[in-house]
């Protein structure tokens, strides 16, 4: 039954007819405009991509001639240059030969770096110390003056990586790397570097207008043009892009009047050329990139079919507007329906992953919790010069309870020497650097008890959200220092044992004829030789009254007195060669104890030191000798324990002598068991008991500076101990003197081990 002109159903089947015409419409329109959008963004993407690539190059190509330069600064060349300036060589004996050596190679960097065929360097030159031209690769004169530049104002002391300037004159812009030259970690010139600009246009930023309307330019960040010198820039107005940002991660649309007055659009982009502040800005035609057809004029054309689709549908949805509103209201209520439901997915996802990132967070501190408290290195964090926290290690290391190390500041813990006499202060600039660079170094540490502690210490910066904490792990490396000092004083050892054993041989030669020549003079004035008395009646000489002469002048006995202290000589001179040779090469053998002790005894005698504060002549030396025989050891090690401890006693008495009384020395050898002993009594000051614990330990003495190293006990303990299985130990009583007991086995305890 039908109420107007349009029945019911004839107006839905209309209604919906239309409505599916009018989204095929729509539907066809959305996609051309999503298809012309994504070609439009691609193209924008395509052009920020092209930008983007060139910039990389520009980057690649500064990044190699900042290698180019370093290479030159670190040369050769200029490194013997400044040698010969450090050795003082005027500019006539070498330095001008050094100076022609780099010009040398500057002109060769320059043949060699090419682009096809065109030259990337105008030229190069190196300045002194005071930032004053020394050569060029052009010239080796001074600069002139209508050409000085300031390099003051961009020669930075403080940094040694290459730097980019750009200096302006009247032809425009020129690009130059600026690179410091090291002699001793110092800097002692610098390499300046001048690029060929119209190299670089030409091959990076030369347009194409045959191809395309795109055109590329160097700018500061101020938008002014790095143009090579010559080249006329009117192809746009770089005046209206002076408020346009340094870096764009899109291009830009705008506006400009051509030559002929005409309204041109154009989309410009930016990009940075790390890491100096130069920019790649790139320019297009708009309707290049987004086509001819506007986005405004296809959206009027849209809207106007659209309206005229919508009129003829109007009095269709006037007849059914009621089905139309509640089949909207159902699809809004199933829409929501949709949205809820996702909703609740996407709330239970969050629920769930946040779950997840918590019981990983937990995992990771406690992780990290026990790699802080459990590593074999001390580890303190700082804030502001203060200790927040450390590990387990640090306490051990400092000696002291962990709860009661933060608040204290790292120099509390320093030691008031350290190496190279500096200063305790200088830990606090260390800290102040960490929050830029890193900082490696080394620093004596002082424990609660007072022991030394040589460490390396390390200090990163870590950026938290409250601020910067300085992580601060510290290495014992006390054991390490000591070895290396060991090892520097045994070499030293060895070299003095080299010394005295070439001494000996060059000593040896004239002892020689010395002794030989005194023989002969007494065999040549004697009677027993039947040649005497006929060389003598031949010259007319009584030899027997001769014979006379030279007994009531003491002749003989001064000729005996000298071959006495040749031979005495010649002995010494056997002493020290055998005490110069190594221990490492000593092969051991059975020695007569008490024989290495008097060869020790006379070695100590002849000892000769320009500081030595005793006088072995004085000193009364008692024998108590108990033939022990032979044992099994390596006698020049013996030997040397044996000097070390008659040394260490005559420096002791000497304080004796200074005070009138007496010095004696009593050794005395026997046996005891199994072993052999030997004892070495003085009745110097004596040792107190304090002394006496750390007496064998390495690098511990009681001389003033620079007189003891604290290794002669120490080396002499290892080598009874350890070398021949015996044993060394020391009674001492203030006051009375003090005794050394060696003991060392008889047989070979290497064969009985073995």
């Amino acid at each position: 039954m039908s109420t107007g002109k349009y029945s019911g159903p004839s107006a839905r089947y209309i209604l919906t007819g239309s409505f599916l015409l009018l989204l095929y419409i729509i539907f066809l329109l959305v996609v051309y405009y999503r298809n012309t959008t994504a070609l439009q963004g691609s193209s924008l993407r395509q052009f920020q991509l092209d930008v983007s690539h060139k910039a990389a190059s520009l980057e690649y190509f500064f990044l190699e001639r900042k290698y180019d330069i370093r290479a030159l600064a670190d040369s050769l060349e200029v490194h013997t240059y400044f040698i010969n300036l450090n050795m003082g060589m005027s500019l006539q004996y070498g330095l001008l030969a050094s100076l022609f050596a780099v010009q040398k190679r500057m002109n060769t960097i320059i043949a060699d770096k090419t682009i096809g065929t065109k030259a990337i360097y105008k030229k190069f030159a190196l300045l002194d110390e005071n930032k004053q031209s020394l050569i060029t690769s052009e010239t080796f004169s001074p600069r002139k003056d209508n050409e000085q530049f300031s390099w003051q104002s961009v020669i930075d002391d403080k940094h040694n990586d290459p730097k980019l300037v750009i200096r302006h004159n009247r032809n425009g812009k020129e690009l130059m790397l600026i690179v410091p030259c090291l002699f001793k970690e110092k800097v002692v010139g610098w390499i300046v570097a001048w690029l060929q600009q119209a190299t670089l246009y030409d091959h990076f930023l030369n347009p194409t207008p045959s191809l395309s309307s795109k055109v590329f330019y160097l700018t500061l960040a101020d938008g002014s043009i790095v143009n090579p010198p010559g080249t006329n820039l009117d192809v746009v107005s770089w005046k209206t892009l002076q408020d346009i940002p340094g870096y764009m991660n899109h291009p830009r649309h705008f506006s400009m009047h051509d030559a002929h007055g005409h309204t041109q659009d154009y989309l410009m982009t930016r990009v940075q050329v790390h890491p100096f502040s130069l920019y790649l800005t790139a320019f297009v035609r708009a309707d290049e990139i987004l086509g001819g057809l506007k986005t405004w004029q296809f959206l009027v054309a849209a809207a106007a079919m659209i309206l005229l689709i919508l009129i003829g549908l109007y009095w269709a949805i006037r007849a059914n507007i009621k089905h139309l509103v509640l089949t909207a209201r159902f699809d809004e209520s199933r829409k929501q329906h949709h949205i809820l439901t996702a909703k609740n997915r996407q709330l239970k996802d969050e629920i769930n992953r946040r779950q997840r990132a918590e019981e990983y967070l937990t995992e990771n501190t406690e992780r990290y919790r026990k790699l802080f408290e459990f590593s074999s290195d001390a580890i303190l964090i700082l804030r502001d010069n203060t200790i927040i926290g450390c590990n387990q290690k640090t306490a051990e290391l400092l000696k002291v309870k962990q709860e009661r190390i933060p608040g204290h500041r790292l120099e509390d813990f320093s030691h008031s020497r350290q190496q190279d006499s500096r200063p305790v202060e200088e830990i606090r600039q260390r800290i102040t650097r960490a929050i830029l660079n890193p900082q490696n170094f080394e620093w004596s540490f002082q424990a609660a008890d007072k022991t030394l502690l040589h460490t390396e210490v390390n200090m990163s910066p870590i950026k938290l959200k409250s601020g910067i904490i300085i992580q601060v792990l510290i290495r014992d490396i006390t054991e390490r220092k000591q070895t290396q000092e060991i090892l520097v004083q045994t070499e030293k050892m060895m070299a003095v044992g080299g010394l005295a054993a070439g001494m000996a041989h060059e000593i040896n030669n004239p002892l020689g004829v010395v002794l030989q020549a005194t023989q002969n003079i007494v065999r040549r004035l004697g009677t027993d030789l039947k040649k005497n008395y006929t060389i003598a009646r031949a010259l007319d000489v009584d030899l027997e009254k001769m014979q006379d002469y030279l007994d009531k002048r003491s002749v003989y006995s001064y000729l005996n007195s000298i071959q006495a202290a040749g031979e005495r000589a010649a002995k010494i001179v056997r002493t020290m060669l055998e005490f110069g040779r190594s221990s490492q090469t000593a092969e051991k053998e059975f020695c007569d104890i008490d024989t290495i002790l008097e060869n020790a005894l006379t070695l100590a005698a002849s000892d000769y030191d320009l500081k030595k504060t005793y006088d072995f002549k004085k000193i009364t030396i008692r024998r108590d000798y108990g033939n022990p025989g032979k044992v099994y050891c390596a006698r020049t090690e013996i030997e040397q324990v044996f000097f070390n401890i008659i040394k260490n006693a005559a420096q002791a008495m000497a304080a004796n002598g200074e005070n009138g009384k007496d010095q004696a020395l009593y050794v005395r050898t026997g046996y005891s068991g199994n072993n052999v002993f030997i004892s070495i009594t003085d009745n110097g000051p004596g040792i107190s008991k304090t002394v006496q614990k750390s007496i064998f330990e390495p690098f511990f003495t009681t001389k003033p500076v620079g007189e003891g190293t604290g290794l002669g006990l120490s080396v002499s303990y290892f080598i009874i101990t350890s070398h021949h299985h015996g044993s060394i130990t020391v009674d001492s009583t203030p006051g009375e003197g003090t005794t050394f007991t060696i003991t060392l086995p008889v047989g070979n305890n290497e064969e009985k081990t073995s």
